[in-house]
């Protein structure tokens, strides 16, 4: 998602540390606990949010464990 150049939102800099810290254990929990087969789509929402709140997109790294 590109956002519109004159598009008027409230960014990360302009968020209190505990609301950015919130969205982003928002953003986290979604992802972790989202089924295999919409992760994808979760993983584009989250994004689209970050990209409207003034970050760059979300890096995703997977972890194996047993």
């Amino acid at each position: 998602m590109t956002p519109e150049k004159d598009l008027k939102t409230l960014g990360f800099k302009d968020m209190h540390p505990e609301q950015i810290q919130a969205v982003l254990n928002l953003i986290h929990m979604a992802l972790i606990s989202s089924e295999e087969e919409y992760f994808e789509e979760v993983h584009a929402a989250a994004e689209d949010l970050v990209v409207l709140l003034g970050g760059v997109g979300i890096d995703v790294h997977y972890d194996i464990t047993h």
